[in-house]
């Protein structure tokens, strides 16, 4: 087994975890705060847009079974990258799209990929999806975690 891994912000968190629990290959995802500039940010705050810091989810994964170039590729489709600082109802720069590597080859990656789908014009413009250089992750209250998994699938349709 070869664990790495991987840092997604697209929209609410308790989306993009339960989207990722689903693959194949991932092992364990928590939600948190990445890209921001205070230090151990609150969902309040985060919400707020005074931190900085956008919904995060940590995706641990087994490389053996699904590549970071897999993980990726799926962030895109599971979300409108083309969307700045939103998703569906929830807006603002806590919901924004963004990818965090954690080394250059994930770098070079999610850079790669972003400019596929660019080229592509599958949304008709191109993403505002931030690739960062480095960002500390910040893990989420616990009432965050599996969020959607304890309130069996409330969520508005």
């Amino acid at each position: 087994m070869k664990i790495e891994k991987a840092f997604f912000a697209a929209g609410s968190f308790w989306d993009v975890q339960e989207s990722f629990d689903a693959i194949r290959g991932v092992l364990f995802t928590r939600v948190g705060y990445a890209g921001g500039y205070t230090s151990d940010p609150s969902y309040h705050e985060v919400c707020s847009g005074h931190t900085g810091h956008a919904q995060t989810v940590e995706v641990t994964f087994d490389a053996d079974k699904i590549s970071y170039t897999a993980l990726v590729l799926i962030f895109f489709q599971i979300h409108n990258p083309t969307v700045l600082n939103g998703q569906g109802p929830d807006k603002g720069t806590a919901f924004r799209s963004a990818l965090f590597p954690v080394d250059e080859k994930q770098k070079q990656i999610a850079e790669h990929i972003k400019s596929y789908f660019d080229e592509r014009n599958e949304y008709g413009k191109p993403s505002t999806t931030q690739i960062y250089e480095e960002s500390t992750f910040f893990e989420a209250e616990s009432w965050n975690q599996k969020f959607w998994q304890k309130h069996a699938k409330s969520q508005p349709a």
